[in-house]
C-alpha cells in the first residue's frame, strides 16, 4: 500500500539535522543575494559568496581575472557588505573555481518548437529549392518540445 507524501515542513520539523542545514542555505542565499547587490555590475554574473567563517566571506569566480579584480574591490565590498549585513566582514577570501554553476545557467541557443511549428518548418522546407535556408529550417524543425 503507497504511502501518501508527507510535506516538506514537517520532515523539517523532525529531523534536526535538515532544518539546520535548511536554515543554513537560506542564510547563504540571502548573504549571496546581498552580495550580489554591492558587486560593481560586470562582476555579478562570475562572481558569488560560497561561504561565511567567522568575519571572513568565501568568494567563488569563474576566472582569475576577476579573482585579481575583486581582490582590488575587497576593502570597499567589506565595508558596504557590512554596513548592509549589519555583520563584521573583515576579509574576502577568493577562490577560482572554473565550473561553478551560475544562478543563470541556461544552456545557450537551446529551441524548443511545439509539434505544430515543427511541422510548418518541416513543410515549409519541403517546398523549397537546395539552399542554405532549407537546411536550416530541417534543422530547426528537428528541435521539437
Amino acid at each position: 500500500m503507497p504511502r501518501d507524501p508527507k510535506p516538506i515542513n514537517s520532515i523539517f520539523k523532525n529531523d534536526t539535522a535538515l532544518a539546520k542545514i535548511s536554515k543554513r542555505t537560506q542564510f547563504l542565499n540571502h548573504l549571496n543575494h546581498a552580495f550580489q547587490q554591492c558587486l560593481p555590475a560586470q562582476f555579478s554574473a562570475h562572481c558569488k559568496l560560497a561561504n561565511i567563517r567567522g568575519e571572513t566571506l568565501i568568494i567563488h569566480t569563474d576566472n582569475a581575472s576577476y579573482s585579481s579584480l575583486l581582490r582590488f574591490q575587497a576593502p570597499a565590498l567589506c565595508e558596504a557588505l557590512s554596513r548592509e549585513l549589519k555583520i563584521d566582514i573583515t576579509l574576502l577570501e577568493i577562490k577560482v573555481r572554473p565550473n561553478f554553476t551560475r544562478m543563470d545557467s541556461r544552456p545557450k541557443n537551446t529551441i524548443s518548437l511545439p509539434d505544430s511549428a515543427a511541422t510548418a518548418l518541416q513543410q515549409t522546407a519541403d517546398n523549397m529549392d537546395e539552399g542554405a535556408l532549407k537546411v536550416a529550417l530541417e534543422k530547426l524543425a528537428k528541435r521539437k518540445i
